[in-house]
C-alpha cells in the first residue's frame, strides 16, 4: 500500500460503513480480524455476519438519520487550579472509564459533574486520555490536549460500538467527530447521534456473541 494512502471509513447512507485501508481490526478480545482493502462494517445491529455487512439494514428499514431528541453538542468546560477539563456530552459512548476509575472527579448526577482538583492533574489527563469516544480532553498550561497520535485502527468493543483511533471519518451528511483521533461509531443501531454512539446499546441490550 502507498504509505500516502490514509485509511478512511466513509459513512453510507442509511447504510454500512465502509472502511478503506484499515489495516488493524481486533474484536473485543484484541483477536486481530482479517482485513480487506475495502470492507463494509454492519452498523444497523442486525448483520449475522458482525462486524461485515450482510445487507439487513435494507431488509429492516433501517435510518442513519440523527434524531432531535438527541443530546447536542456543546462543550462542558470544568476549570480547576492546574487543568481544565472538557466534555462533549453529544460523542459520549458511555464507556465509564471515568466515573469507574476517578469517582472524585466524575459523578454522575453530581453538578458540577467534574472536579478537576480533587485529584492530580497528571493522573486526571491519563484517565481522560483512555476516553475511546474524544468526549473527554483537557487542557494543561493554555493547551488544549484532545489528539494523542494513536495507531490506525478499529476496535470492537463488547455489545457495543467501534473504538477508532487515527482514520478519517468521512460522513457525507456533515457529521464530524469531536476529534479525527479518536471516536466510537453505533453499531447496535440504535443511537439518537448516528453515526456516533451514544450508549443506546445498553438500554437496547444489543449483544454479539461472536465479537
Amino acid at each position: 500500500m502507498d504509505k500516502d494512502v490514509r485509511p478512511s471509513i466513509k459513512v453510507s447512507k442509511n447504510g454500512p460503513f465502509i472502511a478503506k485501508d484499515v489495516k488493524s481490526l481486533r474484536n473485543s478480545k484484541g483477536v486481530l480480524i482479517e482485513t480487506k482493502p475495502i470492507m463494509t462494517l454492519c452498523r444497523c445491529g442486525g448483520s449475522a455476519n458482525m462486524p461485515f455487512c450482510d445487507g439487513t439494514h435494507a431488509k429492516i428499514g433501517f435510518s442513519g438519520e440523527k434524531e432531535e431528541d438527541r443530546v447536542p453538542d456543546r462543550i462542558e468546560t470544568y476549570v480547576g487550579k492546574n487543568i481544565t477539563i472538557h466534555r462533549n456530552r453529544g460523542v459520549c459512548s458511555h464507556a465509564g472509564y471515568c466515573v469507574c476509575n476517578l469517582p472524585a472527579v466524575f459523578e454522575r448526577g453530581r453538578d458540577p459533574w467534574a472536579d478537576p482538583d480533587a485529584a492530580d492533574p497528571e493522573e486526571i489527563a491519563a484517565l481522560i486520555r483512555t476516553c475511546p469516544s474524544g468526549a473527554l480532553s483537557y487542557t494543561i498550561n493554555g493547551e488544549l490536549h484532545k489528539d494523542y497520535s494513536e495507531e490506525p485502527g478499529i476496535s470492537i468493543q463488547k455489545d457495543g460500538p467501534y473504538n477508532v483511533t487515527g482514520i478519517e471519518l468521512d460522513d457525507p451528511d456533515g457529521s464530524v467527530p469531536e476529534t479525527q483521533d479518536h471516536y466510537s461509531l453505533c453499531r447496535c443501531g440504535a443511537s439518537k447521534n448516528k453515526p456516533f454512539c451514544d450508549g443506546s446499546h445498553y438500554n437496547v441490550e444489543f449483544r454479539d456473541e461472536k465479537n
